[in-house]
């Protein structure tokens, strides 16, 4: 494998990877989606006590062998009304090592696709590597962000936009002026 590929899709993956990193931890940017709540502990006990299974659950919700006609009378019967998305994990299993391991190995494939993409375009300009790397970022954005918050109006919708923006800026600019192949 060339060592320009190697090297490139080490730096833009770290690049990516510390810009992660700043967007949720050290900012503060996602905060809305790890909000504290003084309730927390009495809510985890009732999940615990009815002995909720493991997974993701949006609540109300109708029974999944509801009719169309039961589909729409809760819809009805719930329109305006409180509901909830949650996740339950019945034990809290941190490995932070292999997280960060896992999370820069796929920032690293995600920009190596982003090269080889770029890389079969001709020279381009400092401001078209950032904008074909923003496309890029912005197609991720589309993808899953914006869409989940179409249906379920997650909270900090702009701050990924802006992890789709910033970081994969840096990265298309640094492809146009250092790392193409031309």
């Amino acid at each position: 494998m060339n060592k320009k590929i190697i090297i490139r899709t080490l730096l833009s993956g770290i690049i990516l990877f510390l810009w992660q990193f700043v967007s949720w931890a050290a900012s503060g940017l996602h905060s809305g989606s790890q909000t504290h709540s003084p309730k927390q502990d009495t809510v985890l006990a009732f999940f615990e006590s009815i002995q909720l299974e493991e997974g993701g659950y949006i609540m109300p919700m109708p029974k999944p062998d509801a009719t169309q006609e039961e589909y729409e009378k809760f819809g009805k019967e719930n329109s305006n009304k409180p509901w909830a998305q949650v996740y339950y994990h019945k034990t809290k299993s941190v490995n932070m090592g292999m997280s960060m391991l896992r999370g820069v190995i796929v920032d690293m494939i995600l920009v190596f696709i982003m090269m080889f993409l770029l890389d079969k375009m001709p020279v381009i300009g400092l401001i078209q590597g950032k904008m074909y790397a923003i496309a890029i970022g912005f197609i991720t954005f589309i993808a899953e962000p914006y869409t989940h918050y179409i249906w379920y109006h997650t909270p900090n919708i702009w701050s990924y936009l802006l992890d789709a923006i910033i970081p994969y800026a840096i990265i298309g600019l640094l492809y146009a002026k250092f790392w193409q192949n031309k």
